[in-house]
């Protein structure tokens, strides 16, 4: 368990230098993915907030990293362009895994979602976000309808549309 809580406080290290400027949204992406360096998550299973924050987080950044190799191929390589965003895709679905461990292991309590402005039309209206009230920095964003319709049950959605508490973070293309 010491190596969850050690990479929970690297990843706020990491938080706290793209929160001041040191680091732009694509070094900070490489940064968490040299963090993740061989972790490997054994399941989807999840016994502590900062356990899943930890597999949220490595499953979130296979996806991102493999999302810039394939903007860089788009054009020099389309199909493999595609093969990566294909496994991407697979990456994200696994932390929408991950984030519902989340949700059902504090039993969806002291949580509040809601989608967020997006500046790309694509994505508005179909990314929401969700904030752990009771932990420090731990927002997880997604598009899983089954996960929007579990919070909507468990009474912790909210129908208005907001900015997001790090807008600046997913509003920023790379």
């Amino acid at each position: 368990m010491n190596r969850v809580y050690e990479f929970g406080n690297k990843r706020l290290e990491l938080i706290q230098r793209l929160e001041v400027g040191e680091l732009d949204k694509e070094t900070f992406i490489l940064e968490n993915y040299r963090l993740i360096g061989s972790y490997t998550p054994q399941n989807f299973n999840v016994n502590s907030v900062e356990e899943g924050v930890v597999k949220y987080h490595y499953f979130n950044t296979k996806a991102k990293k493999l999302m810039l190799e394939a903007d860089e191929l788009e054009f020099r390589d389309p199909r493999m362009s595609d093969r990566l965003k294909n496994n991407a895709y697979d990456f994200y679905v696994k932390k929408d895994k991950i984030t519902l461990a989340m949700l059902e292991y504090v039993n969806f309590e002291d949580v509040t979602a809601y989608f967020i402005n997006m500046n790309s039309k694509y994505l508005e209206g179909s990314i929401y976000e969700i904030c752990f009230k009771e932990h420090d920095k731990v927002i997880l964003h997604s598009r899983d309808r089954r996960i929007l319709y579990k919070l909507k049950c468990a009474g912790c959605y909210d129908e208005e549309t907001r900015d997001s508490i790090i807008g600046d973070y997913v509003n920023t293309k790379i």
